[in-house]
C-alpha cells in the first residue's frame, strides 16, 4: 500500500472515530440510516452444495447478470458475515433482516463485512479482494438487481445455516464457494481453466487414506499447489477434528493460479476456522517454485503494515483528542 493510500486510511479512520454518523442522512448506501427496519419473516432451508450452487446462478443470470464476481461475492460475504450463534439459531433472524433490504444498502453491508477483516487477516483481505471489488463501483440497475436476487437466494437456500454456527465443525461440512464459483462458470470456462469440483466424497477420502492427523506431528504445514477453493483441506482440517485434534495448530498453504479460486479459499479459512498459520496465494506454483515462500513473507509484511496503520490510526486519535482538550482548557480561562 502507498504512502498515500495509507494516509487516506488512516484520515478516514480517524474521521469516523471522531465523527460518529448520528440522526438521519440523504445516502441511499448508507447501511445504518436507509436499511429497512421491518423485516418481515423469510423461509429458509439448508440445501445441498449442488443445489445451492444452481440457485445462485440461476438467480444471478434471470437478473440479467454476466459477470462472476458480484454473485460470488454475495456468497462470500453473507458467509464470512461475523455473527455467529450456536446451532446458527440466529440464521433465519438475520435472512429476514438481509432479504428485506434494499440492494445499495446490501452492497454497503457485503463491502463494510469484508473490510472488517483486514484488521485480523490482512494477507486474506488482500487475497479475497476479486470478489469485493465490485463493491466500490458504481452498478447499474441490473447489477444491482442481481446483488438481490442472489443474497435472496442464497438466504433461502441456507447459507447462514452452513456458515453460522460458532462451531468451526460444522461450518466446515460443505465448501459452498467451490459449488458456486463452479455452477457460475460456463462449460468452456472451465475446462480452458482446467477447473472442475473435486466431489466431496472424494475429498475426504483422500483426506482418510492420508490420514493426516496420525501421519503429521502437531505444528506440521500441509501444501496444495493447486488447492483451488481449499475443499481437499476441508475434509483434511474435519478429519483432525475427528481425531480429537485442531487444525489451527497445523499450518495449511493454498496456492491457485485462478484468482476467483484463491479468493474463494481465503474466504473458507476464516469460514472454516483454520486458523492464523492458513496462508492463500494467487499464481502458477509450476511457474513460480517458491510462490509459497512469498506467501508466507507476504503475510508477515502486511501483518507489520496493519500494526503500522493501526499504531498511526491511535496516535491521529490521541492527538486530536489531545488538541481539543488543550483548546478547551485554554478557552475556559
Amino acid at each position: 500500500m502507498s504512502s498515500s493510500s495509507t494516509a487516506a486510511l488512516v484520515s478516514q479512520a480517524v474521521s469516523r472515530a471522531l465523527s460518529p454518523a448520528e440522526g438521519d442522512c440523504t445516502d441511499p448506501g448508507c447501511a445504518r440510516h436507509a436499511g429497512a427496519a421491518w423485516c418481515p419473516p423469510f423461509s429458509t432451508m439448508r440445501s445441498s452444495g449442488s443445489v445451492f450452487g444452481e440457485a445462485i446462478a440461476e438467480a444471478w443470470h434471470a437478473a440479467g447478470g454476466s459477470r462472476l464476481d458480484i454473485p460470488a461475492g454475495v456468497v462470500a460475504a453473507l458467509a464470512m458475515w461475523p455473527r455467529k450463534s450456536p446451532g446458527a439459531e440466529d440464521a433465519d433472524a438475520l435472512a429476514a433482516y438481509f432479504a428485506a433490504q434494499p440492494p445499495r444498502v446490501l452492497v454497503r453491508g457485503f463491502a463494510d463485512c469484508a473490510n472488517s477483516y483486514w484488521g485480523l487477516r490482512p494477507d486474506l483481505w488482500e487475497v479475497t479482494r476479486p470478489l469485493f471489488d465490485w463493491t466500490r463501483e458504481d452498478l447499474n440497475s441490473t447489477e444491482l438487481n442481481g446483488v438481490q436476487a442472489v443474497t435472496r437466494a442464497a438466504l433461502r437456500h441456507g447459507v447462514l445455516r452452513h456458515t453460522g454456527d460458532t462451531d468451526p465443525a460444522q461450518r466446515s461440512r460443505i465448501d459452498l464457494m467451490s459449488w458456486v464459483i463452479t455452477s457460475l462458470r460456463h462449460h468452456h470456462s472451465q475446462r480452458s481453466l482446467g477447473e472442475y469440483h473435486t466431489p466431496p466424497d472424494i475429498s475426504q477420502l483422500l483426506a482418510s487414506v492420508l490420514d493426516a492427523g496420525s501421519t503429521a506431528p502437531q505444528g506440521e504445514w500441509f501444501l496444495d499447489p493447486a488447492a483451488g477453493t481449499g475443499g481437499l483441506f476441508r475434509s483434511a482440517a474435519q478429519e483432525l477434528r475427528r481425531q480429537g485434534l485442531d487444525p489451527a495448530d497445523f499450518g495449511w498453504v493454498m496456492l491457485d493460479i485462478d484468482p476467483l479460486a484463491a479468493a474463494g479459499a481465503a474466504v473458507n479459512v476464516i469460514v472454516w476456522g483454520l486458523g492464523p498459520r492458513a496462508v492463500v496465494a494467487c499464481g502458477d506454483a509450476l511457474v513460480n517454485p517458491d510462490l509459497d515462500k512469498e506467501a508466507l513473507t507476504r503475510r508477515r509484511d502486511l501483518a507489520l503494515h496493519r500494526n503500522s496503520v493501526l499504531a498511526l490510526i491511535s496516535f491521529a486519535i490521541a492527538t486530536h483528542t489531545t488538541d481539543q482538550l488543550v483548546r478547551a482548557l485554554t478557552a475556559s480561562r
